[in-house]
Parts: structure tokens; C-alpha cells; sequence
């Protein structure tokens, strides 16, 4: 009998000690789990990232069942009026119907704050349940400034380093370049055709916005209708992006009007044949179609704005220009604005040349910048901008325009930074943010080209060159005018290859070769123009497309004179 109670007092004990260790033990795993998700709940943004001002995504771990949890913005609550953030900064009011969202454990732990305040901030999540109040707190910085600029602009170049949020490249894939870590890439949509559209199907990236097309008021870029624009921005909303208007050449014109308030009409029977009638021998597996019939204008996220600066006397770029755009834009839409396109453009030899070679142009330029930093930042209207750099030389390869070569943030060649790089990189941005430096070796140093000095004698007369540097006597034909290639071959003798070859052009020191699917080179395309420089007589382009056709041109340049485009050669690729 004994033995029987002691086993029964032993079982008690045991079944006493298993209970307590169970009790013990899922506290303790609870507490750990609770302590843990204070110092983690907050997934994005990241600890100290510097994320793009406007909608910024929040995701955070709501796992905890029983808990309601809410989101703080610089501990504010979030507060909205159905579906949309009440942003206040913009002057937008709360009213009795506005409240905080809350989630629970069966809910997305996803949600948006909204800022335009170039800053440091904190996302604030904190968990409720019963008389528990959990608290998780994230820091991160919020700026405005960007960069455009398209492939062969930024492939050598070290964009983390001009500390900007975002830059885009007319065109809906990233660089995907490991010097571009940290930098978020917005997608765009760049015209409405067959291929762009098509694009759209692969969007990738994890922007929370994608840009509209580009400069579609002018028949050398995305050259549409109002109509067709609307026509195809249903398949730009499919993305599930928040959007951003078309940016026009002429903020001030109609196009705007018809696409957000008045509608369009859109007849495909006046189109005009994109890359003289590639579309038509291009195959999709399933083609997007355009329907005619009139359309309804549409709602946007922002409005995007170019502006280009300029100076009535030369003696000072007038930033009036570019706040008075954004006036308009604001009054008109009352949108919020990004300026997708910031920068000044230029001629040489007049009070508009930026040149270099211009010795007030580097001083102007660089003010010009900071005001352009200081106003963008300042205005709670303008949610992102983004300065176009020309390159460094005065002869570049977006257009004709030969006085821009201060605008410059970096050298297209080296990507070394300019002292407007320089700039541009340290300044505007948010206080307390641990900016990367740029290096004295990574900066790049204009020097002034050689001048022409002629000496005349009995019998010759002699062009001899003088340099600042050193003391050095040579022939010199830097300053002499460049004439136009000749006698531009393209051949495709070997798979998905075109070999070229031209003469060669007095004066020249070098090159650039203009390919694309596009007749009139029309930039940002997926396939668009791409332009190489090289100081030989020839040049192979490799994977190219089959089937496809390309167009050529070549011209000369030496650094202070460019030379007309060759006629454009226009090849069929069979092999």
C-alpha cells in the first residue's frame, strides 16, 4: 500500500512539473516573441534607407494574433478618408469621417504614409491587445532628388554617389548595374507603341509609381494624340502603380487639358507608322490593341513637368522659369508635381552658351543648381526632381545643342564628377543623413583646349598650338571646322552582326556611331537609339535582332566642332 501512494505521489509530481515547465516555457517563447518583434516589425523602409518623397510603402509583421495594429508617421497617426491618405502637407483637411487604419493577424501588413518633407523620419507601428501596448520604431530619410539618364549616360558612372532617391532611364527596366545599390529605379511607359506597351507586361521592379510617356506633344519623341494616350493608359493603371502623367515639351499645352479634364478622341486610321512600319512585321504573343472610340480623361498620382532654364542677359539663369511652371501645374491640377526634367540648355557663342569653354558658365550653372535644390526641396507641392545632365563636352549626343557642357554632372566616358557633380551630391540632403563623399581621384577636371596661334614666314604660314599647362609647340587643327562623313557602308555578313565602315575626315579625333530601331533615333524606346564613340574607320554592332530593321549614322567630332550626320543607311537584318 505504501509503495502504491508513493507511486501516486511521484505520478503528481511529475504531471505538477510538466505543467509548470509548460507554462514557463510558453511564456517565455511569448516574451521573446514580443521583444523581438519590437526591435523588428518594421520591414520597409529599411534602418536609415533614404526613400523617395510622395507615397512611401510601409511593411511591417502583424503575425501576432489578438493584437490590432496601427501605423504612426513621426509618431502622428496616418489618418485617411476612405482609400486616400489625408496628406496635410498639401494643405488637404481631416474630417469627422477621417481615421487611422488598422490591421489585425489577418490582414496584409502593408500600408502607405505620405511626405514631401526632405527629412529625417520614423515609421512608428504599435500593437494593442487588452491592457499590452507593443511599440516598433524604424528611422529613415525621405529626399526628392533624382536623376534622368539613359543607358549610355550612366554606364560608367557611380550613380549611389550623387545621394539620390530614385533616376529613371525612359524606359520600363533598371540598369540593374551593382553601382546603382541603394538608388530605386521608377519604370516608364515611353510611348504607346506596340513594344512599349508590351513592356509593361514585365515590370519587375517593386516602384510604387511608373511615369507616363515622354514628351508626347512633339513629333520627335513619343509624338501621340491625346486620344491614343488615353487609349493606352489603361494598360499603364494595369500595373497597379500609383502614375504620373505624361511629361510634355510644352507644359503649358492642350494635350494636358484633353488627358485630365476634357477627354480625347482617339482614331487609329491617323496614325502615324512607328519605326517606319516595324510594328506591322513584329509578332507578339498576345499584342496589346488600341480600341478607337473617344475617351474619358483620367485621374493621376502627379503630374510631371520639363523645364529648361535660361538667362535674358547671361549673367544669371532665372529659377523664375522653373517655379512659375510649377505654379501652374499646381493651380491648374492641383496635383502634386514631379520635374522629370530640370537642366538649362544652351548655343555657344551668345549670352545662352554653358560651355566650358564660357568662363561664366561653370559659376551660373552652379548657383543655379543650388536654387534649383533649395526651391524643389522647400515646395511641399513637389513631391520629385530629377536634373538632365548634358555631357561635359560642348558636342553631345541628345541633340543638337552645342552649349551645355556645364550642365554636365559627370564625364559620360569616365563617369567622373564634375564640380556641379560634386555639388549635386552634397547638397539637399536630409540632415543627419550619412552621405556617401566623392573622391578626389573620382572627380573630373576640365581642361582648356589648346589654342590656334598662326605664325607666318617668308614661305609657309604654320598653326602652332599653346597650351597653359606646359610649353609645347605642335601642329595643331582642334579649333579647324569639321566636314561630314562619306562613303558609309552597312553590311550584315554574319549572324546578327552589321559591320561598318566610312572615310575618314580631316580634323576628326574621333567618331560616334548612331544605331536604333527607330528611323528618327527617337530615344528611350526599349530597342531605341544606342550611340557608341570610337577613333577608328569601323565598327561592328553585335546582338542585333533578326528580321528587325536598323537604321545607321555616323559623324565626326574633336571636341570643340561636331560634324553633320552621314544620310541614315537602313539595313534589314537576315542573317
Amino acid at each position: 500500500m505504501k509503495k502504491r501512494i508513493k507511486n501516486i505521489i511521484s505520478l503528481v509530481l511529475v504531471i505538477a512539473l510538466a505543467i509548470s515547465g509548460i507554462t514557463y516555457t510558453t511564456e517565455t517563447k511569448a516574451d521573446e516573441k514580443e521583444d523581438s518583434w519590437k526591435t523588428n516589425a518594421v520591414k520597409v523602409p529599411s534602418e536609415g534607407q533614404l526613400v523617395g518623397a510622395g507615397y512611401i510603402d510601409v511593411e511591417f509583421d502583424n503575425s501576432m494574433e489578438g493584437y490590432t495594429y496601427t501605423v504612426y508617421l513621426d509618431g502622428n497617426p496616418v489618418y485617411w478618408n476612405g482609400n486616400n491618405i489625408v496628406r496635410e502637407e498639401l494643405g488637404e483637411q481631416k474630417t469627422d469621417s477621417s481615421v487611422p487604419k488598422t490591421f489585425t493577424s489577418s490582414d496584409e501588413g502593408k500600408t502607405e504614409v505620405y511626405t514631401t518633407t526632405v527629412s529625417k523620419h520614423e515609421i512608428t507601428v504599435k500593437a494593442k491587445k487588452d491592457d499590452v501596448e507593443l511599440t516598433s520604431v524604424r528611422t529613415f530619410y525621405v529626399s526628392k532628388k533624382g536623376l534622368a539618364m539613359g543607358g549610355d549616360m550612366g554606364k560608367n558612372v557611380q550613380t549611389n554617389k550623387f545621394n539620390i532617391s530614385w533616376y529613371y532611364n525612359w524606359d520600363t527596366a533598371a540598369f540593374n548595374n551593382s553601382i546603382d545599390e541603394g538608388v530605386a529605379h521608377v519604370p516608364m511607359v515611353w510611348g504607346a507603341a506596340q513594344e512599349n506597351l508590351q513592356a509593361l507586361k514585365n515590370i519587375t521592379n517593386d516602384s510604387n509609381y511608373i511615369l507616363g510617356f515622354n514628351e508626347p506633344d512633339i513629333e520627335s519623341q513619343a509624338n501621340l494624340s491625346a486620344g491614343k494616350a488615353l487609349a493606352a493608359w489603361k494598360y499603364v493603371e494595369a500595373t497597379g502603380k500609383r502614375t504620373v502623367s505624361p511629361a510634355l515639351a510644352v507644359y503649358s499645352g492642350g494635350f494636358m487639358d484633353d488627358f485630365l479634364i476634357n477627354g480625347a478622341t482617339y482614331d487609329s486610321s491617323q496614325d502615324k507608322k512607328d519605326n517606319d512600319g516595324e510594328e506591322e512585321t513584329t509578332t507578339y504573343e498576345n499584342p496589346i490593341k488600341l480600341e478607337d472610340g473617344f475617351y474619358a480623361s483620367v485621374d493621376v498620382d502627379a503630374v510631371a513637368l520639363h523645364r529648361y532654364g535660361g538667362s535674358k542677359t547671361g549673367t544669371k539663369i532665372e529659377i523664375s522659369r522653373l517655379t512659375d511652371a510649377v505654379d501652374y501645374l499646381w493651380n491648374k491640377y492641383h496635383k502634386p508635381i514631379w520635374v522629370t526634367e530640370v537642366s538649362v540648355t544652351g548655343r555657344k557663342n551668345g549670352y545662352s552658351d554653358w560651355s566650358y569653354e564660357e568662363s561664366r558658365a561653370l559659376p551660373l550653372m552652379k548657383e543655379y543648381v543650388s536654387e534649383v535644390i533649395d526651391a524643389m526641396n522647400k515646395d511641399p507641392r513637389v513631391e520629385r526632381y530629377a536634373w538632365f545632365p548634358y555631357n561635359v563636352e560642348s558636342s553631345n549626343e541628345i541633340d543638337g545643342l552645342d552649349g551645355c557642357g556645364t550642365t554636365a554632372l559627370f564625364d559620360y566616358d569616365t563617369g567622373k564628377f564634375t564640380e556641379l557633380g560634386v555639388l549635386y551630391s552634397q547638397q539637399g540632403n536630409p540632415e543627419g543623413y550619412n552621405a556617401k563623399k566623392i573622391n578626389d581621384n573620382e572627380k573630373y577636371v576640365w581642361e582648356k583646349p589648346t589654342t590656334s596661334v598662326e605664325t607666318t614666314t617668308e614661305n609657309s604660314t604654320t598653326a602652332v598650338e599653346t597650351t597653359t599647362k606646359k610649353e609645347t609647340t605642335q601642329t595643331s587643327t582642334k579649333n579647324k571646322k569639321i566636314g561630314t562623313v562619306f562613303g558609309l557602308t552597312v553590311k550584315n555578313n554574319k549572324k546578327k552582326v552589321v559591320s561598318l565602315k566610312w572615310k575618314k575626315v580631316s580634323n576628326a579625333k574621333k567618331y560616334q556611331i548612331q544605331y536604333s530601331l527607330n528611323a528618327k533615333f527617337k530615344a528611350g524606346k526599349k530597342f531605341g537609339t544606342k550611340s557608341v564613340k570610337i577613333s577608328k574607320l569601323k565598327y561592328t554592332v553585335r546582338k542585333l535582332k533578326k528580321k528587325k530593321i536598323y537604321y545607321f549614322r555616323v559623324r565626326a567630332l574633336n571636341g570643340i566642332n561636331v560634324g553633320k550626320w552621314t544620310k541614315v543607311k537602313k539595313i534589314k537584318i537576315k542573317k
